[in-house]
């Protein structure tokens, strides 16, 4: 039983850390897409 909930926890884990990502990149081409409008 204790691997199903090691199983559980690395699947949050991964998922969280993923969804970290995303939203750190997002963020970063937010930023781009604005810098590039100020230059135009």
């Amino acid at each position: 039983m204790n691997f199903l909930y090691a199983a559980y926890a690395a699947t949050w884990i991964i998922h969280i850390s993923y969804l970290a990502t995303l939203l750190l990149r997002y963020r970063r081409l937010r930023k781009q897409i604005e810098e590039l409008r100020r230059s135009q």
